[in-house]
C-alpha cells in the first residue's frame, strides 16, 4: 500500500444538510440553512412560503428541496447580520419582532440517511434566552426514504412539540 492508497481509503466525512421550518398563524416558512465548517448554521434567502393548511405531501416535498440546496463546510462568514437582514426581506418581515411573533420553529438536519426535526422554544427577539432554543424533547427522526407525506406529518408533529413564549396582539 502506497501513500496515495491511504488517502483513497480515508472515509469522507458525512455531509450535514440543514433547513428550518416555521409555522405562523398565516403561513409556513421553510428555509435552507447553510453550515459553516464544523460550527453552526446560517440562514439563507432561499425560502418557500406556504399556506398553513398546505397538505403533508407538499410540506415534505418542499422540505426535501431545501435540504438538497443546503451547503456544508462553508468558510466562516463575517456578515451574519447582513444575511439575517436579507432573510427577513425575503420572507416579508420588517424586523426580528415580526420574525418571532407567534412562531413555532423546527431545526432540521439531514445526516447519514436520517432527517432530524428538533422542536424549539421561541423566547422572542430580545432578552437573555432570545431566539429559537432547543427543547428538552428528543428530535423526531425520519428515514430519508420516508414518503413526502410521512415527512410532512413529522413536521406537523414537531410543531406540536414547539413552545412559543412570544405572542403579540
Amino acid at each position: 500500500m502506497g501513500i496515495f492508497d491511504i488517502f483513497k481509503t480515508r472515509q469522507k466525512q458525512s455531509t450535514v444538510k440543514g433547513a428550518g421550518a416555521t409555522l405562523y398563524p398565516d403561513k409556513i416558512v421553510i428555509e435552507t440553512v447553510d453550515r459553516i465548517k464544523d460550527l453552526y448554521g446560517v440562514i439563507s434567502t432561499n425560502v418557500t412560503i406556504l399556506d398553513p393548511k398546505a397538505d403533508s405531501a407538499l410540506l415534505g416535498q418542499t422540505l426535501r428541496q431545501h435540504l438538497e440546496k443546503s451547503r456544508d463546510n462553508l468558510k466562516k462568514t463575517t456578515n451574519i447580520d447582513g444575511r439575517y437582514a436579507a432573510y427577513l426581506k425575503a420572507v416579508g418581515f420588517n424586523n426580528r419582532k415580526e420574525h418571532h411573533r407567534d412562531a413555532f420553529h423546527l431545526i432540521i438536519h439531514e445526516k447519514d440517511d436520517k432527517i432530524s426535526l428538533a422542536p424549539t422554544i421561541n423566547w422572542g427577539p430580545t432578552g437573555k434566552n432570545r431566539g429559537f432554543v432547543n427543547t428538552k424533547d428528543q428530535p423526531f427522526v425520519v428515514d430519508v426514504k420516508a414518503s413526502n407525506t410521512e415527512l410532512g406529518d413529522a413536521l406537523r408533529q414537531g410543531w406540536a412539540k414547539c413552545v412559543c413564549n412570544f405572542f403579540t396582539g
